[in-house]
């Protein structure tokens, strides 16, 4: 069987017969079937690289952006009042996404799901049917994970060869804590403004240990379940049996400080 060496891979790129569109997505908030578009931009990759038709479009998406939204990406509702809607937009994007694959960053778990979700609500669909899905996020995760060896390697600049002995993985905890400190001229030095730094950037995802609630217009939103998306104080008011069946539950402590930030004797 006669092979083609692989190319160095200094030299190495991607190979296509057909178009590959990457896509990108801004959205009103992170909760899909409840968020909408404000902003979409997508490159297309042709086989024969001569050119790199491009697609890129505001959106008023019909309802307010979130001030967490607008932290992340700088849009704001007036940036927006004056754009098409996705109603305007999706036959010329549906159009530029007609044929080829697809690309992107978190596609799968996001971007995907919310384009096809914004097509149906209009009218129109994104066919998926001998399409070819590259989500670079997940070749991210695959090839630089996120584990204890791994962040030896990269903080220490050795390999990691203690097993899983509970002591010797402690210990090298604390090593790649110390690379930490020396990488990043901006961590605090101290545990407890650590500890606040830590605390500060996990709220941008969720606001208590596990992952229920997250921040929307600034008050507590059900980051999941049937209500996903809903204030405490609207599932307070249109169904009170959740919130007790979430007690139930066992639920962690800080969950439950959370909740009684709005109702305070959740739980007493």
């Amino acid at each position: 069987m006669n092979t083609q060496p692989e190319p160095p891979a200094q030299s190495r790129k991607l190979i296509i017969t057909r178009p590959i569109t990457f896509i990108d997505l801004e959205t009103t908030g992170s909760i899909l079937g409840l968020d909408r578009i404000v902003e979409v931009g997508a490159v297309k990759i042709l086989p024969d690289s001569s050119d790199e038709p491009q697609f890129e479009s505001r959106v008023n998406p019909e309802m307010g952006i979130t001030p967490e939204a607008t932290k992340m990406h700088g849009i704001s509702d007036t940036d927006v009042q004056d754009a098409p809607t996705f109603a305007a937009v999706a036959p010329r994007l549906a159009d530029f996404l007609d044929n080829g694959d697809l690309g992107g960053f978190n596609l799968r778990n996001f971007d995907l799901p919310m384009l096809q979700a914004e097509f149906r609500r209009v009218g129109l669909s994104l066919p998926m049917n001998d399409r070819r899905v590259v989500d670079v996020m997940d070749i991210f995760v695959q090839k630089e994970p996120r584990d204890l060896k791994s962040a030896y390697r990269f903080y220490c600049g050795r390999e990691y060869k203690g097993g899983h002995a509970a002591s010797t993985d402690a210990r090298a905890c604390w090593s790649v804590l110390q690379g930490q400190l020396r990488k990043y001229k901006d961590l605090p030095s101290t545990p407890e403004r650590l500890s606040a730094y830590i605390a500060e950037h996990r709220k941008k995802r969720a606001l208590d240990s596990g992952g229920w609630f997250i921040p929307r217009h600034g008050k507590p939103a059900l980051a999941r379940g049937k209500y996903q998306g809903m204030l405490i104080r609207e599932i307070e008011e249109t169904d009170p049996a959740y919130l007790d069946w979430m007690l139930s539950l066992g639920l962690p402590e800080d969950t439950i400080e959370v909740v009684r930030t709005v109702l305070p004797n959740f739980g007493k």
